[in-house]
């Protein structure tokens, strides 16, 4: 296996881990995302089915105040017929308006109320009005084109009260509701009587705004006979179909209000998310840490099978697999020998630490004298260098000449100075032909002749 190889499966081990533990995370977020925001939307859900329901209640409880003080006015009148404007201002003001105690402790009796109409044959003959100064409230919306059709539809439905609004008023920045009811006294039409109510004084009595800690509201009601709507509050939440939103529609009268409310998402919430993703984000990093640690290891642990980690040559084992491998193209290849005589007596002599260098150094020069595409099998202090596509036996002279002249030369190690002993062998597919076994027995007798000739020298 050369660099690149080694370098391009390291590469693809790391890559390939990274990317799964990153997806296995990714899954993992994804996941715990969709269990948190499940779990909190079914918390929503809960607690917004809960605040409409007690809220339409409330709402429509304490729409009933005004629904019945218009309809006991409009009793009173069917009663007392030809009572006058004074004797009517008395009733409203003592029977509907109280002015005494109980008014303290029950402010919804008349706080959103602004003023009573009296209206014979339509016309209005007399307003008892609640705001301060008994100033004159906006009547406008009883006497435009507009409300005909609620006068219509008070006049084909009495003992109904018909609800108008809320209406932005023309005069001032109040909205306003108009209630309407026709009287039919001996079953002739007499009039109607009406109550202006301040929308705004009533949303205050509701303890409704635009938003709260945990909720938003929105309120919409047709006007002009549905010709357009009144939008109070966050007009999105009306086509809101969130697990967290709720609508519904509150009839006060023939009037239809559509309410509508969404869970706020909390600040709190947000904080249990974020410190959520920061856990997981912390478990990632450590993971992401252990895993690059393991493939380094099974990295290393690969190595040590087919490479010597002191001189990283290969072993004998992966050297052969190689050699099988080249053997079976047809260029022409060659195996030199060459062995570190007296190796055993150095590492006693001078300490395996002198012999570890001595092998590195010795690898080192073996390297500079073969091409790139060579290999060296270390074998103890045996060294068997496979030389590829080889053009002649001329050219494995000449490398075997260049390892004898660069081998010749002392080595210098940390505290020694030692000139090594060696003996070389040779042998190639140019002579030996292409049969491995044949090949290393060629060299291995090359060796010992070369052993003996130097012995008897």
């Amino acid at each position: 296996m050369n660099k690149f190889a080694e370098k391009y499966f390291k590469f693809l081990i790391f890559t390939v881990a990274i990317v799964i533990t990153s997806l296995v995370y990714a899954v993992a977020l994804f996941y715990t995302n969709s269990a948190f925001y499940a779990t909190v939307d079914d918390k929503n859900n809960a607690i917004s089915v809960e605040r409409m329901i007690n809220l339409s209640s409330e709402m429509v409880k304490d729409y009933d105040i005004i629904l019945k003080n218009t309809h006991r006015l409009a009793d009173f009148i069917r009663e007392n017929p030809n009572a006058t404007n004074d004797k009517i201002g008395v009733f409203i003001s003592k029977t509907l308006m109280p002015r005494d105690l109980s008014s303290f402790f029950n402010r919804k009796n008349t706080d959103f109320v602004a003023s009573y109409v009296i209206a014979p044959d339509d016309i209005i003959s007399m307003t008892y009005s609640n705001l301060p100064g008994n100033s004159n409230p906006d009547l406008s919306h009883f006497l435009d084109a507009s409300s005909d059709y609620y006068l219509n539809l008070a006049k084909n439905n009495p003992g109904d009260v018909v609800v108008q609004g809320p209406l932005p008023s023309v005069h001032s920045h109040d909205v306003l509701i108009f209630n309407r009811e026709a009287i039919y006294i001996n079953g002739k039409y007499w009039g109607y009587v009406g109550l202006t109510a301040d929308f705004y004084k009533f949303l205050e009595c509701v303890r409704l705004a635009v938003e709260d800690e945990h909720f938003v509201y929105a309120i919409r009601s047709s006007v002009f006979n549905g010709a357009s709507d009144f939008v109070w509050g966050d007009s999105t939440l009306l086509s809101d179909r969130t697990v967290g939103g709720r609508q519904k529609s509150i009839f006060f009268g023939k009037q239809r209000w559509d309410l509508a409310l969404r869970v706020k998402v909390t600040e709190s919430a947000k904080s249990a998310l974020n410190n959520l993703h920061l856990i997981i984000g912390i478990l990632y990093v450590i993971t992401l840490f252990v895993v690059i640690i393991m493939c380094n290891y099974l990295c290393r642990l690969r190595s040590v099978k087919c490479i010597d980690l002191l001189t990283n040559t290969y072993n004998h084992e992966y050297f052969c697999s190689i050699i099988q491998r080249e053997l079976k193209n047809k260029q022409e290849h060659a195996l030199i020998v060459m062995d570190i005589n007296y190796f055993k007596q150095i590492n006693i002599v001078y300490g395996h630490h002198t012999g570890d260098e001595l092998l590195t150094e010795t690898t080192r020069r073996l390297r500079s004298v073969i091409g790139y595409n060579d290999k060296i099998c270390r074998i103890g202090a045996e060294f068997i260098i496979f030389l590829s596509n080889v053009k002649s036996r001329t050219e494995v002279e000449r490398v075997y000449g260049e390892i004898v002249t660069v081998m010749s030369n002392n080595i210098e190690t940390k505290n020694f100075s030692i000139k090594p002993s060696i003996v070389m062998g040779s042998s190639s597919t140019i002579e030996e032909g292409r049969d491995m076994r044949e090949l290393f027995h060629k060299l291995n007798d090359n060796l010992e002749a070369n052993r003996k000739a130097q012995k008897g020298g």
